[in-house]
């Protein structure tokens, strides 16, 4: 956060769902999905050391692979001016 590369929010929210249980992951992706993918997103799109990235993408698989219909938090409304997409292609 010092380097200005996440915002306050974003480190908030990644530090309530680092390191939790999958249950307790799964309620948080339940409650408010939509902002944990823009964090994740975010973080993919803005810091490029190697560790964080595979850390965020880990991260991303294991909530896709507990329940693949957690896809569709990319595609919500919410996000609906973000290229959600983008960080995966470059």
């Amino acid at each position: 956060m010092t380097t200005k590369l996440i915002t306050g929010t974003c480190l908030q929210l990644l530090r309530r769902y680092d390191k939790r249980s999958e249950s307790y992951r799964a309620q948080l992706l339940d409650d408010d999905g939509p902002a944990y993918v823009r964090v994740f997103v975010c973080i993919l799109r803005d810091i490029f050391k190697e560790e964080t990235v595979e850390y965020v993408l880990a991260l991303i698989d294991e909530m896709l692979t507990a329940n693949p219909k957690r896809a569709r938090l990319f595609h919500d409304k919410s996000l609906a001016n973000e290229d959600t997409y983008e960080p995966f292609l470059s």
